[in-house]
């Protein structure tokens, strides 16, 4: 073992190049809570790499959802894309971070966006506290992929409001076949 993996493993540091290192040794089975105090680092390539570690470990990060909820509003593009997709990979008990995920349909980013969007189908019923900003975000989103994961969220939600049925009356006529599919199905639902 060359001197750089002993020193990770050991000292479970999260560097850029240890990250990995890292996750795999598990440090003491802590590598969580680990990771979490790495959001909080000054340095947004330690913070980005948390995040990712997170998303590695998907369901077992699910400690870290109010913290990769926080860092959904990092002032790193970077670090909201990873917060976001980590929370994407959580796939269940994701209501505390529903607010903060439908803050981040508005991201500049795409890929923020879309995993935001991913997150929020996962949540399933929990996204009802977002339905107002999943359905801002339907009505102009342009991103095919992310359209598609807002129509389902709205399904999941059960989402009957006049704005969100109006905005799925549009996606139910607009875009590709399974967002079609899926916005009349969402359609449905809400009709009872």
């Amino acid at each position: 073992m060359n001197r750089s993996v002993r020193d990770a493993s050991s000292s479970c540091s999260f560097g850029l190049a240890t990250l990995f290192i890292t996750i795999i040794s598990g440090c003491g089975g802590d590598s969580v809570s680990q990771l979490t105090r790495q959001l909080q680092d000054p340095n947004p390539e330690v913070r980005y790499d948390a995040a990712k570690g997170l998303e590695e470990l998907g369901v077992e990060g699910r400690a870290a959802v109010p913290e990769l909820a926080e860092a959904l509003d990092d002032e790193s593009s970077k670090v909201r894309y990873r917060a976001a997709k980590a929370l994407s990979k959580v796939e269940f008990g994701l209501k505390p971070a529903v607010a903060a995920l439908g803050e981040a349909l508005a991201d500049e980013e795409r890929d923020v966006r879309y995993y935001a969007a991913k997150a929020l189908d996962d949540a399933d019923e929990d996204a009802e506290d977002a339905v107002s900003e999943i359905t801002a975000a339907l009505e102009q989103e342009t991103d095919p992929e992310i359209r598609y994961y807002l129509v389902k969220s709205l399904k999941n939600a059960g989402a009957d409001s006049e704005r969100a049925v109006a905005a799925l009356e549009q996606a139910s006529r607009e875009g590709d076949k399974d967002t079609r599919e899926t916005a009349a199905a969402a359609l449905e639902k809400a009709r009872g």
